[in-house]
């Protein structure tokens, strides 16, 4: 939980919800905390229906920053180490806007994932130090949902439960979640905890009624890249358009954050129905489980395959050339649709 920022309060919020939510489950919960105002420090949950903090302490730090690669390589070994178990998974709770890099400079408004006084991690990086041994990873934070954040760590952990969209502050409801993120069957787990997401949100009110999740197999990460190469491929020169593409960047008081767009609808407004029939086949095998609200901050989402994507356009040309670095644009051939802005 990297909550050096604006979300100290809902950090807590939740750190109490795991409490309460916290039985007798054959497991642990190890919760690491940077929250405005205290030392960073690394949790065990324990029940409590208090509204205070008693989880055990296991481990206290000096003041350091937790969106800096090597301090999470050193936090993720330590929770390891005063934990040692057969199987893990992880939570990764913060900010975060999809793919585009992270930065030292304090005040951005553009970030891949986690915000401590301003500085961010990108993608890369993030990859560079996650478990090479997670059953699953969870993004409680936004927009992680895309094929070019899931692409990249299609390699580290077999399952990812994401959202395409932004993430409601208040977070996943841990209370009725936490014995099914210890499920052995983690496929499944992930699947209740996904479901119990969306009925927590659905039963809001207003704007708050705004939930999207999906659950990804990243073993077909590939054949997704493949798809979309050879629809690419067979259409070379093809100018894409997104005027009528469903957004996923939903936001509407967001500053300079990454566009992104739904992954299928990109495809029926941009591509003969043959070529999306063949994406659509195969997002069904990547994207095991999906639940979304029929609004999100109050606009409607009427198309949701479960996974957002990118659609360039001229205006943003400050995006190109790191989009380019990425491997789905690479393996995907996603780079030629930038060819007609060069």
């Amino acid at each position: 939980m990297s909550a050096n920022n604006n979300l100290t309060a809902e950090a807590m919020d939740n750190i109490n919800q795991m409490e309460s939510g916290f039985g007798d489950f054959d497991g642990k919960l190890i919760v690491y905390a940077r929250v405005f105002g205290q030392a960073p420090k690394i949790y065990e949950i324990v029940h409590d229906q208090s509204p205070r903090i008693v989880s055990k302490v296991l481990k206290s730090y000096p003041e350091h920053n937790a969106s800096d690669p090597e301090v999470m390589k050193m936090v993720f070994r330590d929770m390891q180490d005063l934990s040692r178990s057969e199987r893990y998974g992880a939570i990764l709770w913060s900010h975060a806007t999809n793919w585009h890099p992270g930065t030292e400079k304090k005040m951005t408004k553009l970030k891949s994932f986690g915000e401590d006084g301003g500085k961010t991690m990108d993608i890369m990086n993030l990859k560079r130090v996650l478990p090479r041994n997670l059953d699953y990873l969870i993004f409680d934070a936004c927009s992680m949902g895309s094929v070019e954040v899931l692409y990249e760590l299609r390699d580290i952990v077999p399952l990812v439960l994401a959202s395409p969209t932004e993430v409601i502050s208040v977070g996943m409801p841990y209370d009725r979640i936490v014995e099914f993120l210890l499920m052995r069957d983690s496929r499944e787990g992930l699947k209740r905890a996904a479901q119990l997401y969306y009925e927590f949100y659905s039963r809001q009110q207003g704007q708050m009624q705004s939930a999207t999740f999906s659950l990804v197999d990243m073993g077909e990460m590939d054949n997704l890249a493949k798809a979309m190469r050879e629809v690419i491929e067979k259409h070379p020169g093809t100018v894409v358009h997104r005027e009528s593409v469903q957004r996923l960047d939903l936001d509407v008081n967001a500053v300079n954050t990454v566009p992104a767009f739904d992954l299928l609808d990109f495809c029926a407004k941009n591509y003969p129905k043959q070529d999306y029939e063949m994406v659509r086949q195969q997002v069904n095998r990547t994207v095991l489980y999906k639940v979304n609200t029929s609004h999100f901050l109050g606009t409607p989402i009427n198309a949701f395959s479960g996974l957002s994507c990118y659609i360039p356009s001229r205006s943003e040309s400050r995006f190109f050339k790191y989009y380019q670095s990425l491997n789905w644009s690479r393996v995907s051939s996603y780079f030629r649709l930038f060819q007609a802005y060069s």
